[in-house]
């Protein structure tokens, strides 16, 4: 099977929780909880984030990661309300496995004017030496306008994540372009930039 192949059939892969969690080795936690389409409370529609939910799940199956998954429409959007259950279970998860790193991934619009945006609260949540490497893993690979806390700060589950101890989180938006059907060879670009953040943040926290 090749890289299109195995990353449509995870998209498409049917989960019937409301959210699943899938453990790893290395103590990075990789989040997606905008998979589907979500009725907002009032009455107005918020759409789904392609691929964030085949990223996680590329990352685990692959590359030995933490990933969460939000499957179902609970009526609740996860990263507005950091105490409905999947901010919970994910900070039971990140408490008993002692996670260094968690990775909040979101999909931006295509008309967005930038690639990937970090968002810190403002350099609150993660380490310079962390963001850094990062922004270098992505810009190795060709995806290079950066942008950082303009116009995404971080949500509820930065917010939620931040007051634990010990714990990094970036959330991480990703340009339409990144998550194009049509346009494989640019989220195969993606994956590896995050790949390669692994083995290295995994390298240093190892020394």
């Amino acid at each position: 099977m090749n890289f299109e192949q195995e990353i449509n059939e995870l998209e498409n892969l049917n989960l019937n929780e409301d959210f699943k969690i899938y453990k790893g080795k290395i103590p990075i936690f990789f989040s997606s909880s905008h998979t589907m389409i979500q009725k907002r409370e009032d009455g107005t529609v918020k759409l789904s984030e392609p691929y964030t939910k085949a990223i996680a799940l590329y990352l685990n199956k692959y590359h030995n990661v933490y990933s969460i998954i939000k499957n179902k429409d609970t009526g609740i959007d996860s990263n507005k309300d950091n105490y409905d259950e999947y901010n919970i279970e994910m900070r039971r998860v990140i408490k008993e496995n002692d996670i260094k790193l968690v990775i909040d991934l979101h999909g931006a619009s295509k008309n967005r004017d930038f690639d990937i945006e970090f968002g810190t609260l403002n350099n609150l949540t993660a380490d310079f030496s962390t963001i850094r490497e990062l922004e270098e893993a992505f810009i190795e690979n060709g995806i290079t306008n950066i942008q950082h806390n303009n116009p995404f700060k971080g949500g509820a589950i930065t917010k939620g994540i931040y007051a634990l101890d010990n714990i990094e989180i970036i959330q991480l938006e990703i340009n339409g372009k990144y998550r194009d059907k049509e346009n494989i060879i640019l989220l195969e670009s993606l994956i590896n930039s995050l790949i390669n953040f692994i083995r290295q943040y995994d390298e240093y926290i190892n020394r």
